[in-house]
């Protein structure tokens, strides 16, 4: 008989279907909260934190063999502006809407995570933002928080870690090296200017480097890549060719000076299938932002363009993840999509017709508003949550058409 390979537990297409209990001081699933809780007979000590909690500067905080909830009461982020050490612990974040606390490492800020695990009690979005001059170091940390890098960043994941991370387009003299993580998950945004970009094989056990920002080194070891995908912005143009196994696309759209530009994107993905569409040759360009995809030889599955300022944004038959309007006098138009979230802040507008949605809509703040005309659920068996907050509101329209 072949030897079961120990690694191929990180393999299933359950990332985290390994953290189920079965071992002293792992984390559970806890269906009942649509997150992740301890296990009954955990004898840790069980402490609060909320948006308040900060480490200030030449100050160390250790949390060692403790569970720890951060339970926010506003959305307002942590910051730690010195040292963070958690080790042997459990982090459990108990968010009452999407992103609402982040974990901020501030500029001299360091974070270091051995043996722990960090996950959501609930179904809402966890984040953590590295800022330029912080030190990032995880040793068998293991979690959902999807995390943020920028600028010169010193970060190291080693040891079955999760690596879940952003690189934004201002990204420069920075060092992430990534050794035998059990999930690599990158989104990257190149620097303004034209990109070529071929991706390794997804789901395999790889070595990969980029040399994409200046003086940066991004080095991946022995590590098992889920998934890598790329992002557009303003001044930005990408061609992704040789890349059959897929990348997912984001696209930032943002105008913060006067006068309002049209976009119009069209066929992200093929709102039916999640495993995409593959093109020999497709282009997408977008005068608005001077920007543009070409996709070669390569499968695009789904997308998320988010914008913000003074846009008109129109998206039409596209597999959509979580658009997001940030903030108005900004408007989405999404026609004859899927869509997992949706999402409106500041002001920002959005009109859906003859699409579905997968989880939920949340509007955000006051004069935000998301109009729906013949708007579905599209899983059989899971019902559209409606998060309407601080004044934001979502109406359901008779007739076609944004109102405005």
């Amino acid at each position: 008989m072949k030897p079961v390979d120990p690694r191929a537990i990180y393999e299933e297409q359950d990332v985290f279907g390994f953290v189920n209990g079965g071992a002293p001081l792992m984390p559970k699933r806890n269906s009942g909260s649509q997150g992740y809780t301890f296990q009954p007979d955990d004898p840790r000590e069980q402490i609060v934190i909320d948006e308040a909690f900060q480490v200030g500067p030449n100050q160390e905080v250790v949390f060692e063999n403790q569970i720890v909830w951060v339970r926010p009461d506003q959305r307002k982020d942590i910051q730690a502006y010195g040292k963070l050490t958690i080790r042997d612990s459990l982090l459990l974040w108990d968010q009452t809407e999407h992103q609402q606390t982040r974990l901020r490492i501030k500029n001299g800020g360091e974070l270091n995570i051995k043996d722990s695990y960090s996950f959501a009690n609930n179904q809402y979005w966890v984040n953590w933002d590295f800022e330029s001059g912080a030190k990032v170091h995880f040793d068998n940390s293991v979690g959902d928080p999807w995390t943020s890098a920028a600028g010169a960043l010193e970060y190291t994941a080693l040891n079955y870690s999760t690596v879940k991370m952003t690189f934004p387009r201002e990204m420069r003299d920075a060092t992430v090296r990534v050794t035998a993580a059990h999930h690599v998950w990158f989104e990257i945004f190149p620097p303004a200017g034209r990109h070529q970009i071929t991706f390794p094989v997804k789901r395999q056990w790889v070595d990969w480097g980029m040399d994409i920002w200046p003086n940066t080194t991004v080095d991946v070891s022995d590590s098992y890549l889920y998934e890598r995908d790329a992002s557009i912005s303003d001044d930005t143009h990408i061609i992704v060719f040789d890349t059959p196994s897929g990348f997912s696309l984001g696209w930032a759209i943002g105008r913060n000076d006067s006068g309002s530009a049209g976009c119009v994107l069209s066929g992200l993905g093929d709102p039916e299938n999640d495993s995409g569409v593959f093109y020999e040759e497709k282009v997408w360009d977008l005068p608005c932002n001077n920007s543009s995809l070409t996709v070669r030889d390569s499968v695009l599955q789904r997308a998320w363009p988010v914008t913000w300022g003074q846009v008109k944004l129109v998206l039409r038959d596209s597999n959509l993840v979580d658009p997001r309007v940030f903030q108005g006098p900004a408007t989405m138009e999404i026609y004859d999509s899927t869509i997992d979230h949706i999402a409106a802040y500041q002001e920002g507008r959005v009109y859906l017709e003859n699409s579905q949605v997968r989880y939920d809509i949340e509007v955000k703040d006051a004069e935000s508003m998301i109009y729906g005309y013949q708007v579905s659920k599209r899983d059989e068996g899971r019902e559209i949550e409606i998060k309407e907050l601080d004044g934001g509101a979502y109406t359901a329209l008779e007739s076609p058409g944004p109102p405005w």
